[in-house]
């Protein structure tokens, strides 16, 4: 398990990046509308709506429609920083700070995902057409935040005093 402690930060590291790449992809009948990244979660993006056939007219003068920053994903990255910096320091009380982070960091996204399964049935009541596609950088995200807390505890328990029980 020395190894692994050692490259703690890399968990973190790795998250960070994850948040660059498809988190989730917004699919109507099947078909895939859009991709959007860990990163456009966090700030928000603008989309132009397509026509039924996924090409835009020049006929057709529509305007571009946004899609709002979340802010769990804002608090899942910022965890993830907050872990990296943390994992650095190899104290007892910094590691389990950083467990609580990690846990954190897995619980936003968790929540990210519930947040926006309700926002995609606020659609037509009774008909699934609109579905959010969890990608895998959403789940390894998790994933790895689990297995930071997990080498963060670590980290806590070998640096814990030990007992000695003395018999007299």
């Amino acid at each position: 398990m020395e190894p692994v402690k050692k490259f703690s930060p890399a968990f973190y590291g790795v998250i960070v990046i994850l948040f660059f790449l498809p988190f989730v992809n917004l699919s109507c009948g099947g078909q895939t509308i859009m991709s959007l990244t860990g990163f456009q979660l966090i700030t928000g993006t603008e989309y132009q709506p397509a026509s039924m056939f996924g090409e835009t007219t020049g006929a057709e003068v529509k305007e571009d429609k946004k899609i709002d920053a979340q802010p769990l994903a804002l608090f899942a990255f910022a965890a993830a920083i907050i872990g990296l910096v943390l994992a650095f320091i190899k104290i007892r009380l910094v590691a389990l700070a950083n467990i609580i982070v990690s846990a954190a960091g897995a619980v936003f996204l968790i929540l990210l995902k519930i947040n926006m399964d309700a926002d995609a049935e606020l659609n037509i009541p009774g008909q699934n057409v609109l579905t959010l596609d969890y990608q895998f950088a959403y789940w390894f995200s998790i994933i790895l935040f689990i297995a930071g807390a997990v080498v963060q505890w670590k980290i806590f328990a070998d640096d814990a005093p030990t007992k000695v029980n003395v018999l007299s």
